[in-house]
This record gives structure tokens, C-alpha cells and sequence, in this order.
């Protein structure tokens, strides 16, 4: 399979990933904030009505960020996974799965996306990462974590603040 197809595969896992998130996420929201409204800690306990998600909430945020996986995965296609973007983007997900798993540890048990990132993101991304090392274009090292996060945490949130302001504009801040 070519670094074409991987970086088309970008796009497909995350796609049949975030359709887990989707499905999930109201009811691990839900537990976070209980989690975070008992916290002995004043900042978390201030998050807790912020982190809860409904399931269009979830929705329209999925659907916000796919234009950014699809823009990185056809990045990375038409340069042969040679791009940027496309690298950072996908390192960001393979490091994405860190963040499923401790979740669930957090939360002692399941949380939103940790089967598909443990059953499907992991593998493509370490696949996906070798392929772009055997055609001698993946960018070695932290740099496109670096990037990825720096990229990924401010779009997701963006993302969440952006659905929210649009399904509920009556609650806006002042």
C-alpha cells in the first residue's frame, strides 16, 4: 500500500473513531463532570458544567473538525505523506490514544473512544508511520507531536466552543 493510501487512512480511522466518540461521549461527559464538581480543587470544579456534551453538541463538533483531518489527509496524499500538516495531524493522533487511555484509567473504566483508538487508531497510526519511514519521508522525532498538539488541542476545543455557540447562542458569555 502506498504513503498515498496511508494518508487517505487518516481520515478513515479517524472518521470511524470520532463515530465512537460521538456515540459516547454524552454519557463520559457526563461522568467527568461529576468527577470534577467533587474535586477538592476549586479550577477543576469551576470546569465541571463546562465539560458536559450532548449528542448534537458531539455531533456538530465532529463535523467541525472533519474538514481538518480531511485537509491533512489530502495534504498528505498529494505530496506522498511528505507534508507537514499531514504528519503533525497524524502524530497527534497516535499520540490521541494516550489520552483515551488515560481517561479510562481516570474514570476506572470505559471512556469515550478508547476501544476504537486502542483497536483501530493505534494500529494504523504505528502502520501508517512505518510505511512513511519505509518510503523515507516521515519527519523522525517530537517535532510533529509538538506540532500535532499544538495544532489538535486548540482545534478540539475550538471545535466544542464553536458547537456549543452555535446550537445554544443564548448562553453566550458577556
Amino acid at each position: 500500500m502506498t504513503a498515498r493510501a496511508a494518508a487517505w487512512g487518516l481520515f478513515a480511522t479517524w472518521l470511524l473513531h470520532d463515530a465512537e466518540e460521538a456515540a459516547t461521549m454524552p454519557h463520559t461527559s457526563r461522568r467527568v463532570a461529576q468527577l470534577l464538581a467533587h474535586s477538592r480543587v476549586r479550577p477543576l470544579r469551576a470546569l465541571a458544567p463546562h465539560v458536559r456534551m450532548d449528542a448534537t453538541d458531539a455531533r456538530v463538533s465532529i463535523a467541525l473538525m472533519a474538514p481538518v483531518v480531511a485537509v491533512a489527509a489530502a495534504r498528505g496524499a498529494r505530496t506522498d505523506g511528505r507534508d507537514r500538516f499531514f504528519q503533525a495531524v497524524l502524530a497527534g493522533l497516535h499520540g490521541h490514544v494516550f489520552t483515551h487511555i488515560a481517561s479510562s484509567v481516570v474514570l476506572r473504566g470505559y471512556s469515550t473512544g478508547v476501544v476504537s483508538a486502542v483497536v483501530l487508531v493505534w494500529p494504523y497510526s504505528v502502520w501508517a508511520r512505518a510505511r512513511l519511514r519505509r518510503e523515507g519521508v516521515l519527519d523522525e522525532g517530537s517535532a510533529p507531536y509538538v506540532t500535532g498538539v499544538a495544532l489538535l488541542v486548540p482545534a478540539a476545543l475550538g471545535v466544542q466552543a464553536a458547537a456549543r455557540l452555535v446550537r445554544h447562542p443564548r448562553q453566550r458569555s458577556t
